[in-house]
């Protein structure tokens, strides 16, 4: 069972890990439709998961279940994190049950949030495969700019693959949050600054 809520958005809220979500997390990092776009290559076990989640708060990586109503619908992480240079990369996954109903793009958004209000860092890091059109869409969707492609970078169900690679300053992400409001139907609705639903 997911721990305590560390964030909070209109749908979806970040909990802390706790060993009770260590299956959750081994189950869905060996579900194909979901090792393959994040190029996950061996098979995980509950010992080997065990393992990560002993690493996970250890440095200064933050790891989040992206929870509805208090259920597990993904995870996503802070990684790589350099404080004297301000940078990190992030990740994320949805289980497929739970892909296209926005939750993937409001759990980023909230760990995007987190990144730059708390831990003050400057610059986020994010990649995609080029075979995974929606991950890349919910980048530039959040305001990340793609920095470049290492050709066949990847080998994923047989072929090689580009990987996109994305950016995220601070100050571009002033201009892109996304803003919580209602709308005249008493609907909550996601836009971003400029105005685009997301």
């Amino acid at each position: 069972m997911p721990g305590a809520t560390f964030l909070a958005g209109d749908r979806v809220d970040l909990r802390t890990v706790e060993e009770d979500d260590l299956e959750f997390l081994r189950d869905h990092s060996n579900d194909p439709a979901i090792r393959r776009p994040m190029t996950f290559d061996t098979p995980t076990n509950l010992e080997q998961q065990r393992d990560r989640f002993d690493d996970m708060y250890a440095d200064d990586d933050a790891g989040f279940l992206a929870c509805v109503d208090g259920d597990p619908v993904g995870y996503v992480m802070l990684f790589h994190v350099d404080d004297s240079a301000g940078h990190a990369e992030i990740a994320y996954w949805t289980t497929p049950d739970a892909q296209g109903d926005g939750y993937t793009t409001e759990a980023v958004a909230l760990l995007v949030d987190y990144a730059f209000d708390e831990r003050r860092l400057h610059r986020l890091r994010a990649r995609a495969l080029e075979s995974n059109a929606a991950s890349r869409g919910l980048l530039e969707k959040l305001g990340f700019t793609e920095e470049g492609v290492q050709r066949d970078e990847t080998f994923v169900s047989g072929e090689y693959v580009d990987t996109h690679f994305y950016g995220l300053l601070e100050s571009e992400w002033d201009g892109v949050r996304p803003s919580r409001e209602r709308s005249e139907s008493g609907e909550e609705r996601s836009e971003s600054a400029n105005g685009e639903a997301v």
